[in-house]
């Protein structure tokens, strides 16, 4: 029964010791902090149109969240202009529609 009493005093001892160095914790509350951000959000818009080149092209996007809307377009090397619009959310994913214009062809006036 003396050796029963002694190894639990020990045991004691050694948890007592253990809490106090902070080995074993209390089970309080732990604070943790979060940080609160604004959902993303931007819009831009660019274009180029350099004749010289033959390069024309635009894009618009607007972002608020997780929801993204755009548009795209530019000259194709046959001519013909090719629109991109495009959405994003959590629930569909990315959806883009795309369709083409033919190129405008003007006439010019004959002289005579």
């Amino acid at each position: 029964m003396k050796a029963i009493y002694v190894v639990s005093l020990l045991t004691i001892g050694y948890l007592i010791n253990s809490a106090s160095a902070g080995i074993i914790g209390h089970g309080g509350p732990i604070a943790i902090e979060l940080e609160e951000h604004s959902p993303p959000q931007y819009e831009f818009h660019y274009s180029v149109h350099d004749s010289h080149t033959g390069d024309v092209k635009d894009q618009f996007e607007h972002r608020h969240g997780d929801y993204v809307t755009g548009r795209y377009s530019l000259i194709e090397p046959d001519g013909q202009r090719r629109v991109v619009e495009y959405n994003a959310d959590p629930l569909l994913g990315f959806t883009a529609q795309v369709h083409r214009e033919s190129p405008v062809i003007r006439q010019l006036p004959i002289h005579h």
